[in-house]
């Protein structure tokens, strides 16, 4: 299966902030719905068939960061940060 990488290179402090940078680097429009909460960011994943993100500025609380892990490893996602 080929790699399909999205690099965010802005600040993500939530959901939301992950959202934002996953759609500007994949469809370059703000016309898509934001993720709010973790399904709905597992659905977006899915979507963009992503199997790596790389987020040069991770800044997401450790509760969140590892619900968010959890999600990534759902959906076999790898995580460079």
């Amino acid at each position: 299966m080929p790699v399909n990488t999205i690099v965010i290179a802005r600040p993500v402090h939530s959901i939301e902030d992950l959202g934002v940078g996953i759609i500007d680097a994949v469809y370059a429009s703000d016309e898509r719905p934001i993720p709010r909460n973790l399904d709905s960011l597992a659905d977006l994943l899915r979507e963009t068939r992503a199997s790596r993100l790389v987020v040069s500025d991770w800044r997401v609380p450790e509760e969140l960061t590892g619900k968010l892990h959890n999600v990534f490893s759902r959906e076999s996602i790898i995580l460079v940060r």
